[in-house]
């Protein structure tokens, strides 16, 4: 059970936030003609548009940002799911990501997809190379549809190297028991847990908790852990939900935006995008951000 804890209704942001451990320090210039924060994404292409680089792009966009972009995987889905994936070979997404690093001045990086041992690997490489960029994780494992998206091999880069890498870890609650190798651990418990062994902030993602209500949880790993509530909407489009939030939260931090400032924006920006697509019928379920 959690105690002493901030919580931290949408739309009632305090304006006397303590900072976190975990800063941006570079705040970038507003003056007129400036270039939007360019936002580096390490994920896998989805055919039908609705998540993977796709809801990357609309996301970080739609937060302020321009999105570059790594490929890491092809994949072909449907409204059926997931049809079937091609791996990029690790050497390749390390040098496309070598090659963006050192040629923008690259303000905040997500990855989504990595797929495997030898890109989580090479990932891992590049980034030691800039630890000064903030770095948001979706740990993305399992589709909505049940396909495996991540090798078990690469699991142990995850726990042993990216982990500590990344500013934010967002996984959802079936990606965490995974993490934590299927024990028998209260949630919160595996999420403070993951966030003292690697110093990074972890946000525990609990939209598929059934509810009237959605609660995330940040946890840090010197400080009391912040729940964020928000009304559950209703609907049948929600593919590319934890893409599109990872990818926002990258965006605000790549403005300078501490990480629960951040995270607040981030939920604030997905729910109205859910909210304003309710109605939209698409061919099988739809995008969460549209």
């Amino acid at each position: 059970p959690l105690s002493n804890m901030q919580i931290y209704h949408l739309f009632e942001w305090p304006s006397n936030n303590p900072p976190m451990n975990v800063r941006n320090e570079s705040i970038l210039s507003k003056s007129k003609g400036a270039h939007p924060p360019f936002v580096l994404t390490l994920s896998g292409s989805d055919s039908s548009g609705c998540a993977g680089m796709q809801a990357d792009n609309r996301a970080i966009h739609a937060a302020g940002g321009f999105p570059l972009n790594v490929l890491t995987a092809i994949t072909v889905q449907t409204p059926k799911g997931v049809e079937k994936v091609s791996i990029q070979s690790g050497e390749f997404v390390g040098e496309q990501i070598s090659h963006l690093l050192e040629s923008y001045p690259i303000t905040a990086i997500k990855s989504g997809m990595l797929g495997n041992e030898d890109i989580a690997t090479s990932v891992l490489r590049s980034l030691k190379k800039f630890p000064e960029i903030p770095y948001v994780l979706d740990p993305v494992m399992v589709s909505t549809s049940g396909t495996r998206l991540l090798e078990e091999g690469a699991l142990e880069v995850f726990r042993n190297g990216l982990f500590h890498r990344a500013t934010l870890i967002t996984p959802n609650l079936d990606e965490l028991r995974l993490l934590s190798g299927d024990r028998l651990i209260d949630p919160t418990d595996a999420a403070r847990e993951l966030a003292e062994t690697t110093n990074s902030s972890v946000l525990l993602k609990g939209g598929h908790i059934d509810g009237t209500d959605c609660i995330d949880w940040l946890f840090t790993a010197d400080r009391e852990p912040r729940l964020y509530r928000s009304s559950r909407i209703q609907s049948d489009n929600l593919r590319g939900t934890g893409c599109a939030l990872s990818s926002a939260i990258a965006a605000y931090l790549g403005q300078g935006d501490i990480v629960p400032d951040a995270v607040h924006k981030g939920k604030e920006l997905l729910s109205d995008r859910i909210r304003q697509g309710v109605s939209v019928h698409w061919v099988g379920d739809g995008p969460a951000f549209g």
